[in-house]
């Protein structure tokens, strides 16, 4: 049995006697953190073109930039849009995270300090 990021569980196989195959914690959180880079690889794809499609950056950074998302990773992101355009950024983030399942931990440049905006660009991977 494995259970997914919405809390569904199935049983992935069974024995030849017909027994469930058990599937260690361990096992489930490895699959969750793998889907999870997977998803989070499709998100960054979408942002890079919502981004030069309506002139605006968005940055990405933590677990994914640095390559160590768990089970539990959100994915961080940086909106620098226009002020007109930057709420329409915003959404474009929560749905297409949602659409993967992925939790969004988003940062408006426009409302963020000085210094988290200097550590976001000097290690977050700015799009487009």
């Amino acid at each position: 049995m494995s259970c997914l990021a919405d809390g569904a569980c199935a049983v992935d196989q069974m024995t030849e006697m017909g027994a469930p195959v058990v599937t260690t914690l361990a096992q489930r959180k490895a699959a969750e953190a793998a889907r999870r880079r997977r998803s989070a690889e499709t998100i960054v794809d979408a942002l890079r073109l919502y981004a030069c499609r309506e002139n605006g950056t968005f940055v990405v950074f933590g677990s994914y930039v640095t390559g160590t998302m768990r089970f539990d990773s959100d994915l961080d992101v940086l909106i620098d849009f226009p002020s007109e355009r930057a709420a329409a950024a915003w959404s474009f983030v929560e749905d297409v995270c949602a659409e993967h399942h992925v939790p969004p931990d988003i940062h408006d440049a426009r409302t963020s300090r000085s210094a988290f905006m200097q550590r976001v660009r000097a290690k977050g991977l700015a799009l487009p």
